[in-house]
């Protein structure tokens, strides 16, 4: 048996960079590594059996996962369990850190080296639309800037360091992530907002800067719902919030008997920014 725990991520803001490469393909943009992810668990099978995934206790079959056991072990078959400590679909990275988790364990397995786990990650969200950069995002630190697109050494992150504690606030149902990666008007506005918004977050970082400036991208790109829209303008009042890209999901500096007050009763999780990037935890 083998566990790998990896952190999720959230996205401020970004634009995507889309080449004939997918190496090379991702987005450049700005992040905050989570101490919050995914823990996946993987046992051999027999090799007449085939893989069986169980994410949160529910079977299922999530294309991002089919893809890196297929990808790193063609020739085994495994038992699969994914454990997520933030909800899927709301902007937090959670396929990235359950296909980088999953990816460590089998490499691990086969005595692979670290960045072939990192290679299929990436190479499965892009394939997919999970994403374009959670993994070197993930990989890049406590809160990582992606100043070039792809993953590392064609992609180049940089870490600001910023500590920071926040809460995620989750206000509606999953955002379909590949629809509107998929969607050219979405991601022309993406585009034009998310490259000035890393120019000018990477001339001053701050905490302050990094909540300004998501706050401006997502009324720019027109992606909050009105709840969404209704919740960061009550937050904003008194502290600092924005939403995650991409879901219906808020990320502040309010803690949860304040978000309460204001909000009521929604779904609050307290995260920071995490110092532990993504690793392999028991090997047994």
């Amino acid at each position: 048996m083998i566990k790998a725990f990896c952190p999720g991520h959230i996205t401020c803001f970004f634009a995507p960079v889309i080449t004939d490469d997918v190496m090379t393909t991702g987005s450049v943009g700005a992040g905050i590594r989570l101490n919050k992810g995914v823990t996946v668990t993987i046992e051999g099978r027999a090799s007449n059996r085939r893989t069986r995934i169980t994410m949160d206790g529910e079977s299922c079959q999530p294309k991002i996962s089919e893809h890196v056991a297929g990808a790193l072990g063609p020739d085994k078959n495994f038992d699969i369990t994914i454990e997520n400590d933030l909800p899927i679909s709301q902007g937090l990275g959670m396929s990235a850190a359950g296909a980088l988790a999953l990816a460590l364990c089998i490499t691990s397995l086969k005595n692979l080296d670290e960045h072939d786990a990192h290679r299929a990650a990436h190479i499965a969200e892009i394939e997919n639309g999970g994403g374009l950069g959670d993994v070197a995002g993930i990989i890049g630190g406590r809160q990582p800037v992606r100043i070039k697109a792809g993953l590392p050494p064609f992609g180049r992150t940089i870490d600001t360091g910023l500590d920071m504690r926040m809460s995620v606030i989750v206000l509606g149902p999953r955002m379909d992530t590949g629809n509107i990666l998929a969607d050219p008007e979405a991601m022309r506005k993406v585009s034009e907002a998310g490259v000035g918004c890393v120019n000018r977050y990477i001339a001053a970082p701050s905490e302050r800067a990094l909540y300004d400036l998501s706050a401006e991208f997502s009324r720019s790109v027109g992606l909050e719902s009105k709840k969404v829209r209704r919740a960061l303008s009550d937050l904003r009042i008194e502290h600092m919030a924005s939403m995650c890209m991409l879901g219906n999901s808020i990320f502040t500096d309010a803690e949860e008997d304040q978000i309460r007050d204001m909000l009521g009763d929604v779904d609050v999780i307290s995260c920071a920014s995490g110092s532990t990037g993504p690793a392999v935890i028991r090997k047994e």
